[in-house]
Protein backbone atom coordinates (compact mmCIF):
# COMPACT_ATOMS: atom_id res chain seq x y z
CA UNK A 1 0.00 0.00 0.00
CA UNK A 2 1.28 3.48 -0.86
CA UNK A 3 2.98 5.11 2.12
CA UNK A 4 1.30 8.46 1.50
CA UNK A 5 -2.15 6.84 1.58
CA UNK A 6 -1.23 4.96 4.76
CA UNK A 7 -0.17 8.23 6.36
CA UNK A 8 -3.39 9.97 5.37
CA UNK A 9 -5.59 7.10 6.56
CA UNK A 10 -3.74 6.83 9.87
CA UNK A 11 -3.91 10.59 10.53
CA UNK A 12 -7.64 10.73 9.76
CA UNK A 13 -8.34 7.68 11.93
CA UNK A 14 -6.22 9.17 14.69
CA UNK A 15 -8.51 12.22 14.80
CA UNK A 16 -11.96 10.81 14.06
CA UNK A 17 -11.35 7.58 15.95
CA UNK A 18 -10.62 9.64 19.07
CA UNK A 19 -12.93 12.56 18.39
CA UNK A 20 -14.40 12.64 21.90
CA UNK A 21 -11.01 12.83 23.56
CA UNK A 22 -9.81 15.25 20.88
CA UNK A 23 -12.70 17.56 21.73
CA UNK A 24 -11.97 17.38 25.46
CA UNK A 25 -8.29 18.10 24.88
CA UNK A 26 -8.46 20.81 22.24
CA UNK A 27 -11.92 22.06 21.22
CA UNK A 28 -12.47 24.60 23.99
CA UNK A 29 -8.93 25.92 23.59
CA UNK A 30 -9.26 26.06 19.80
CA UNK A 31 -12.58 27.90 19.98
CA UNK A 32 -11.56 30.31 22.75
CA UNK A 33 -10.00 32.94 20.41
CA UNK A 34 -13.08 32.91 18.14
CA UNK A 35 -15.42 33.25 21.10
CA UNK A 36 -13.30 36.08 22.48
CA UNK A 37 -13.39 37.89 19.12
CA UNK A 38 -17.14 37.35 18.82
CA UNK A 39 -17.78 38.80 22.27
CA UNK A 40 -15.41 41.75 22.06
CA UNK A 41 -15.73 42.70 18.37
CA UNK A 42 -19.28 41.81 17.36
CA UNK A 43 -19.31 44.18 14.37
CA UNK A 44 -16.11 42.65 13.03
CA UNK A 45 -17.69 39.19 13.11
CA UNK A 46 -21.01 40.19 11.58
CA UNK A 47 -19.98 43.07 9.34
CA UNK A 48 -22.00 45.48 11.46
CA UNK A 49 -25.57 46.60 10.88
CA UNK A 50 -26.30 47.16 7.25
CA UNK A 51 -22.72 46.51 6.18
CA UNK A 52 -22.45 45.44 2.53
CA UNK A 53 -18.96 45.60 0.97
CA UNK A 54 -20.41 45.09 -2.55
CA UNK A 55 -22.54 48.24 -2.26
CA UNK A 56 -20.65 51.43 -3.21
CA UNK A 57 -22.93 53.34 -0.84
CA UNK A 58 -22.35 50.92 2.02
CA UNK A 59 -21.56 52.14 5.47
CA UNK A 60 -17.93 52.48 6.44
CA UNK A 61 -16.05 49.52 7.82
CA UNK A 62 -17.04 48.69 11.39
CA UNK A 63 -14.78 50.08 14.10
CA UNK A 64 -12.33 47.60 15.53
CA UNK A 65 -10.75 47.71 18.97
CA UNK A 66 -7.20 46.79 17.97
CA UNK A 67 -6.07 46.35 21.57
CA UNK A 68 -8.65 43.60 21.98
CA UNK A 69 -7.60 42.14 18.62
CA UNK A 70 -4.00 42.01 19.88
CA UNK A 71 -5.13 40.34 23.09
CA UNK A 72 -7.11 37.88 20.98
CA UNK A 73 -4.03 37.14 18.86
CA UNK A 74 -1.95 36.41 21.95
CA UNK A 75 -4.76 34.26 23.30
CA UNK A 76 -4.82 32.38 19.98
CA UNK A 77 -1.09 31.57 20.18
CA UNK A 78 -1.30 30.41 23.80
CA UNK A 79 -4.42 28.33 23.15
CA UNK A 80 -2.98 26.79 19.98
CA UNK A 81 0.27 25.77 21.68
CA UNK A 82 -1.60 24.42 24.72
CA UNK A 83 -3.97 22.37 22.56
CA UNK A 84 -1.26 21.09 20.20
CA UNK A 85 0.97 19.90 23.05
CA UNK A 86 -1.98 18.15 24.70
CA UNK A 87 -2.91 16.40 21.45
CA UNK A 88 0.65 15.22 20.72
CA UNK A 89 1.01 13.92 24.27
CA UNK A 90 -2.31 12.08 24.05
CA UNK A 91 -1.29 10.28 20.86
CA UNK A 92 2.32 9.53 21.77
CA UNK A 93 2.08 9.10 25.55
CA UNK A 94 -1.61 8.19 25.96
CA UNK A 95 -2.04 11.16 28.27
CA UNK A 96 -5.79 11.68 28.67
CA UNK A 97 -7.64 14.80 29.73
CA UNK A 98 -8.64 14.83 33.40
CA UNK A 99 -10.94 17.84 33.14
CA UNK A 100 -12.62 20.20 30.66
CA UNK A 101 -9.19 21.35 29.47
CA UNK A 102 -5.82 19.57 29.50
CA UNK A 103 -3.20 20.17 32.16
CA UNK A 104 -0.92 23.16 31.60
CA UNK A 105 2.67 22.04 31.01
CA UNK A 106 4.78 25.17 31.13
CA UNK A 107 8.14 23.73 30.06
CA UNK A 108 6.69 21.65 27.24
CA UNK A 109 4.49 24.50 26.02
CA UNK A 110 7.42 26.92 26.12
CA UNK A 111 9.66 24.51 24.23
CA UNK A 112 6.90 23.91 21.69
CA UNK A 113 6.41 27.66 21.18
CA UNK A 114 10.13 28.17 20.51
CA UNK A 115 10.18 25.28 18.05
CA UNK A 116 7.06 26.63 16.33
CA UNK A 117 8.78 30.02 15.97
CA UNK A 118 11.81 28.35 14.41
CA UNK A 119 9.63 26.40 11.98
CA UNK A 120 7.72 29.60 11.19
CA UNK A 121 10.92 31.48 10.36
CA UNK A 122 12.00 28.66 8.06
CA UNK A 123 8.63 28.79 6.31
CA UNK A 124 8.89 32.58 5.89
CA UNK A 125 12.31 32.14 4.30
CA UNK A 126 11.01 29.37 2.04
CA UNK A 127 8.02 31.50 1.05
CA UNK A 128 10.23 34.45 0.13
CA UNK A 129 12.49 32.24 -1.98
CA UNK A 130 9.56 30.52 -3.72
CA UNK A 131 7.77 33.82 -4.31
CA UNK A 132 10.85 35.26 -6.03
CA UNK A 133 11.08 32.19 -8.28
CA UNK A 134 7.35 32.35 -9.06
CA UNK A 135 7.66 36.06 -9.88
CA UNK A 136 10.45 35.36 -12.36
CA UNK A 137 8.47 32.55 -13.99
CA UNK A 138 5.34 34.73 -14.29
CA UNK A 139 7.43 37.47 -15.91
CA UNK A 140 8.64 34.97 -18.52
CA UNK A 141 5.30 33.15 -18.90
CA UNK A 142 2.55 35.66 -18.05
CA UNK A 143 -1.00 34.45 -17.73
CA UNK A 144 -3.68 33.83 -15.11
CA UNK A 145 -3.46 30.05 -15.47
CA UNK A 146 0.29 30.01 -14.91
CA UNK A 147 -0.03 32.26 -11.88
CA UNK A 148 -2.83 30.13 -10.43
CA UNK A 149 -0.89 26.89 -10.82
CA UNK A 150 2.24 28.42 -9.32
CA UNK A 151 0.21 29.88 -6.45
CA UNK A 152 -1.21 26.45 -5.64
CA UNK A 153 2.31 25.05 -5.92
CA UNK A 154 3.50 27.67 -3.43
CA UNK A 155 0.93 26.59 -0.84
CA UNK A 156 1.80 22.91 -1.33
CA UNK A 157 5.52 23.67 -1.23
CA UNK A 158 5.28 25.61 2.03
CA UNK A 159 3.19 22.82 3.58
CA UNK A 160 5.73 20.25 2.39
CA UNK A 161 8.66 22.13 3.93
CA UNK A 162 6.66 22.62 7.14
CA UNK A 163 5.96 18.90 7.37
CA UNK A 164 9.60 18.00 6.67
CA UNK A 165 10.89 20.15 9.53
CA UNK A 166 7.76 19.90 11.68
CA UNK A 167 8.64 16.65 13.48
CA UNK A 168 10.42 18.85 16.01
CA UNK A 169 6.95 19.88 17.25
CA UNK A 170 5.71 16.49 18.53
CA UNK A 171 9.23 15.90 19.84
CA UNK A 172 9.08 19.15 21.83
CA UNK A 173 5.63 18.26 23.14
CA UNK A 174 6.92 15.06 24.76
CA UNK A 175 10.27 16.60 25.78
CA UNK A 176 12.26 14.43 23.36
CA UNK A 177 15.45 15.66 21.65
CA UNK A 178 15.16 16.24 17.90
CA UNK A 179 16.77 18.98 15.84
CA UNK A 180 15.35 20.59 12.72
CA UNK A 181 18.18 19.07 10.69
CA UNK A 182 17.35 15.62 12.05
CA UNK A 183 13.68 16.12 11.22
CA UNK A 184 14.58 17.04 7.64
CA UNK A 185 16.92 14.07 7.37
CA UNK A 186 14.56 11.45 8.79
CA UNK A 187 11.74 12.52 6.45
CA UNK A 188 14.02 12.41 3.40
CA UNK A 189 13.21 8.83 2.33
CA UNK A 190 9.46 9.59 2.29
CA UNK A 191 9.65 13.20 1.07
CA UNK A 192 7.73 12.41 -2.10
CA UNK A 193 5.06 10.25 -0.46
CA UNK A 194 4.05 12.90 2.08
CA UNK A 195 2.75 15.10 -0.75
CA UNK A 196 -0.45 13.04 -1.02
CA UNK A 197 -1.76 13.69 2.50
CA UNK A 198 -0.62 17.33 2.33
CA UNK A 199 -2.55 17.94 -0.90
CA UNK A 200 -5.67 16.04 0.21
CA UNK A 201 -5.88 17.78 3.60
CA UNK A 202 -5.46 21.22 2.03
CA UNK A 203 -7.95 20.46 -0.77
CA UNK A 204 -10.65 19.15 1.56
CA UNK A 205 -10.17 22.07 3.93
CA UNK A 206 -10.43 24.57 1.08
CA UNK A 207 -13.57 22.96 -0.35
CA UNK A 208 -15.26 22.90 3.06
CA UNK A 209 -14.41 26.57 3.61
CA UNK A 210 -15.97 27.48 0.27
CA UNK A 211 -19.04 25.41 1.13
CA UNK A 212 -19.44 27.40 4.35
CA UNK A 213 -19.43 30.66 2.38
CA UNK A 214 -22.05 29.33 -0.02
CA UNK A 215 -24.31 27.91 2.70
CA UNK A 216 -23.98 30.54 5.42
CA UNK A 217 -22.50 33.64 3.76
CA UNK A 218 -20.96 35.94 6.37
CA UNK A 219 -21.87 36.31 10.00
CA UNK A 220 -21.47 34.62 13.33
CA UNK A 221 -22.78 31.21 12.17
CA UNK A 222 -20.32 31.11 9.28
CA UNK A 223 -17.48 32.12 11.60
CA UNK A 224 -18.30 29.41 14.13
CA UNK A 225 -18.69 26.69 11.47
CA UNK A 226 -15.42 27.81 9.87
CA UNK A 227 -13.74 27.67 13.28
CA UNK A 228 -14.85 24.05 13.74
CA UNK A 229 -13.57 23.15 10.27
CA UNK A 230 -10.25 24.87 11.00
CA UNK A 231 -10.06 22.95 14.30
CA UNK A 232 -10.52 19.61 12.55
CA UNK A 233 -8.03 20.54 9.81
CA UNK A 234 -5.51 21.57 12.46
CA UNK A 235 -5.96 18.27 14.28
CA UNK A 236 -5.44 16.26 11.09
CA UNK A 237 -2.30 18.26 10.25
CA UNK A 238 -0.98 17.70 13.77
CA UNK A 239 -1.90 14.03 13.48
CA UNK A 240 0.08 13.82 10.24
CA UNK A 241 3.23 15.11 11.95
CA UNK A 242 2.59 12.93 15.00
CA UNK A 243 2.17 9.88 12.77
CA UNK A 244 5.39 10.66 10.92
CA UNK A 245 7.23 11.15 14.19
CA UNK A 246 5.90 7.91 15.65
CA UNK A 247 6.75 5.94 12.51
CA UNK A 248 10.07 7.45 11.45
CA UNK A 249 11.59 8.37 14.82
CA UNK A 250 10.03 5.93 17.28
CA UNK A 251 9.63 3.06 14.82
CA UNK A 252 5.89 2.57 15.31
CA UNK A 253 3.97 0.71 12.64
CA UNK A 254 1.22 2.29 10.56
CA UNK A 255 -1.98 0.30 11.08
Amino acid sequence: MDYGYQLLRHAVRQVFGNLGQAARLTLLLAMAPTIFLAVTNTDLMTGGPGFDPSNPNAQQMPEVNWLLVLIGAILSVVAWVWAAVAWHRFVLLEEYASGPIPSWRGSSNGRYFIRALQVGLILVGAMIAMTIIIGLVVMILPGFGVGLILGIGLIIGISWVGTRVGLVLPAAAIDAPLSIGESWQVTGPVSGQILLPIIVIALVGGLLSQAVLVLFGVGIVAVLVSAVISWLQLLVNLALMTTLYGNLVEGRQLH
